[in-house]
């Protein structure tokens, strides 16, 4: 739970990260047909039960924080059930807020997508960008982000983030890694001071598959800092076991 921003009703959104739609699942070896299928469509599956998340809670809005994708080559399926995905959102009036990261950065492989639906913003990789929410007529929300140009980025692009002045939650929609995390590449290193001190309610991170709350407390003052993990497993590796989904964030 976040802490109350002013004047807003009650509302909550959907932090999710790493989707990595279409990815194999790794490490099983031969199977039967249907647990193979199974697997094969797990990741679809799970931005399925995503999207049904968020109209269930009538979250105001969805947040993912990169690695869409599993890589460059960005599978036509894959592309266009994700379209698919946020114009049903938006159809039900929950805006969609996304990133790429290390695995599917923007300057890199290729788009089936020639237009996002209306509620649907996509960062793109030059600068921060930030984007106010509207819900039931009033902001309640200003959500920035910024998406990698490259695999390789070694930027901390947390310093390029700052608060503004708009009135609502401010959240920051990040790829990072804070700290020093085994078993993930060092791509835009931060630390939890960097985070903290620009100022933003909520950082929704990206990067890491293990869910993690590196800040934060109920109606506490300092920032929302979080790792949702992954939607769905991708392999027996440690870093895939355990909680796998994405997080609801109330806002009183």
């Amino acid at each position: 739970m976040a802490k109350g921003i002013g004047g807003a009703d009650d509302f909550c959104f959907v932090h999710a990260a790493d989707l990595h739609l279409d990815t194999p699942f790794k490490g099983i070896g031969a199977t039967n047909s249907y647990v193979a299928g199974a697997l094969r469509e797990a990741s679809l599956a799970a931005l399925d039960d995503l999207v049904s998340l968020c109209l269930e809670r009538q979250a105001a809005f969805l947040v993912v924080s990169g690695d869409v994708y599993d890589g460059v080559e960005r599978g036509i399926r894959a592309q266009l059930r994700f379209r698919e995905a946020l114009s049903c959102l938006s159809d039900g009036g929950i805006a969609s807020f996304v990133v790429h990261g290390n695995h599917d950065p923007v300057e890199s492989g290729w788009s089936a997508i020639a237009d996002w639906p209306a509620l649907v913003t996509v960062f793109g990789a030059k600068e921060v960008e930030a984007v106010p929410v509207i819900w039931n007529g009033e902001q309640i929300a200003v959500v920035q982000g910024i998406s990698y140009w490259r695999r390789d980025v070694r930027e901390n692009l947390a310093l390029r983030f700052s608060r503004g002045k708009a009135p609502g939650l401010q959240v920051g929609v990040l790829h990072c890694n804070v700290g020093t995390s085994v078993g993930h590449r060092d791509y835009s290193p931060c630390t939890l001071d960097d985070l903290c001190g620009v100022g933003l309610d909520y950082w929704a991170l990206g990067h890491i598959h293990t869910r993690s709350i590196l800040s934060g407390r109920p109606f506490g003052d300092e920032p929302w800092v979080v790792y949702p993990g992954n939607l769905q497993a991708r392999s027996p590796k440690s870093s895939e076991q355990g909680a796998k989904g994405a997080i609801v964030v109330r806002v009183a």
